[in-house]
């Protein structure tokens, strides 16, 4: 088949556009930023990761849900030092049992079932005190993880309006740190260092430092 010379420039013409087009997006892809790796999540210890034990000044402070009591245990022996039910009895309906020790060695433990926190002696587990927010925590069983801060305030992190909160000693909303926790209590991690409290949130992937000060 014979072509005419404005057939054949035609054809070449189309051939060199093709050409382009194709060198056009290989640059344009080769240009594209790579997507960010996805957030790894931190290393949390390991008897921290639900907030029910903690070591402290030679002992481990624990809590059983299987019979809703809070113990003592030396940390060297094991031998238990002492076992407590709180005020009244703890009231745990489901998996959340959180307890937490403040920068100044104050032992709090969250009665959840009742929406409050409840202090009790390290040495002797006695009772001693219990706190709760001026407006009650929402829904059933707040806060399912918390940290008592300096200077009598708590963290807590709230199942239901999913928030992140800072509380005073006598109970009034200071702060509302997060109010997008993932939906399900299961992803929310909090442990306690020398200078803050972390928390990860494993379902949006967020992560708060919180200092004590």
């Amino acid at each position: 088949m014979n072509f005419s010379m404005k057939q054949k420039v035609i054809f070449a013409t189309g051939i060199c556009g093709l050409l382009l087009m194709i060198l056009f997006n290989l640059f344009l892809w080769s240009k594209t930023p790579a997507p960010p790796p996805p957030l790894d999540k931190p290393t949390i210890p390991n008897d921290f990761l639900k907030n029910h034990t903690i070591a402290f000044n030679g002992m481990i402070f624990s809590t059983d849900l299987k019979s809703d009591t809070v113990r003592a245990h030396d940390k060297q022996s094991g031998d238990l030092i002492w076992e407590s039910e709180g005020e009244e009895g703890f009231i745990i309906p489901g998996a959340a049992f959180p307890l937490s020790i403040s920068p100044e060695g104050n032992l709090w433990v969250g009665n959840v079932g009742l929406k409050r926190l409840e202090q009790l002696d390290p040495q002797t587990g006695r009772f001693i005190a219990s706190w709760q927010p001026r407006e009650a925590f929402r829904g059933c069983c707040n806060p399912v993880r918390f940290a008592a801060m300096s200077n009598g305030r708590f963290l807590t992190m709230e199942k239901g309006t999913r928030q992140v909160c800072i509380y005073s000693p006598s109970g009034d909303l200071l702060r509302t740190i997060s109010n997008t926790l993932s939906t399900s209590e299961d992803n929310f991690h909090l442990y306690q260092t020398d200078q803050a409290v972390h928390i990860f949130d494993a379902g949006t992937s967020q992560r708060l430092e919180v200092p004590y000060e």
